[in-house]
């Protein structure tokens, strides 16, 4: 009559081991599911944070690009202002020299005309001699005075001219260094986010390993029946 109850027993001991064993095997794949599920959703936000930095950076890129070309437009339209105000300062100077050329040689002319007259003059008295002839070369020696000094303040205003305009030059080329020096480095080509590491799925619970549990519960219950029945034979229970 006992015989029934060790098996009984074995039996309930078997599904005892087996159930507890497809429990864990349940729990670790669970396990392994919820990692690889949080796993992957960690990679795809970060695909997502990569995507939309990269699409600032491109934006950003973008908006430099076109500041780049603005500044370079300022750039020429300054050079061009820079040239017009080279050519007016330098056509001042060369009209201003110009002026005083001619006036110059109204000047000359005047002299001249003076010298001529003041010749004319003595010469008409009709005197003679070697006082006479002093007075004739004073004049023509005074008109070599003045029109050496006209020489003079003209090669004084050719040279103040030359400077002048060499001032006009370097000015203009001052003016274009600076605005060269105010022109913005070129940007530089923004470079992709790294790609983050794919995630490998984790491999769950072989199902090898839980039929071996699975065996090893059966084995381990009926072990457990025998082991029952002969303590219950050793004791006199039964016979």
């Amino acid at each position: 009559m006992c015989e029934p109850i060790s098996i009984t027993m074995g039996i309930l001991s078997a599904v005892g081991a087996g159930a507890s064993a497809i429990g864990q095997h349940q729990q670790q794949q669970d396990m392994v599911a919820r990692s690889n599920a949080i796993a992957q959703q960690q990679y795809q936000q970060q695909l997502q944070i990569n995507a939309y930095n990269d699409r600032v950076k491109g934006q950003a890129y973008e908006a430099q690009l076109n500041a780049n070309a603005a500044a370079k437009n300022s750039y020429y339209r300054q050079l061009s202002a820079n040239q017009v105000e080279a050519n007016r300062a330098i056509t001042a100077e060369q009209n201003k020299l110009q002026e005083q050329k001619q006036s110059a040689s109204f000047q000359a002319q005047k002299n001249l005309a003076e010298a001529i007259q003041a010749q004319g003059a003595i010469l008409s008295t009709g005197k003679v001699g070697q006082s006479f002839l002093l007075q004739a070369m004073d004049a023509q020696r005074q008109l070599g005075f003045e029109q050496a000094q006209i020489d003079a303040t003209l090669y004084d205003a050719a040279r103040a001219n030359a400077l002048a305009q060499e001032g006009v030059v370097l000015d203009q080329a001052s003016a274009n260094y600076a605005a060269w020096n105010n022109l913005p480095a070129d940007p530089l080509s923004p470079e992709a986010s790294f790609a983050p590491i794919k995630p490998i799925n984790q491999r769950g619970p072989s199902g090898l390993a839980l039929a071996g549990n699975l065996t090893s519960a059966v084995v381990g219950g009926v072990s457990t029946g025998i082991s029952t029945y002969g303590s219950l034979e050793s004791s006199g229970l039964i016979d």
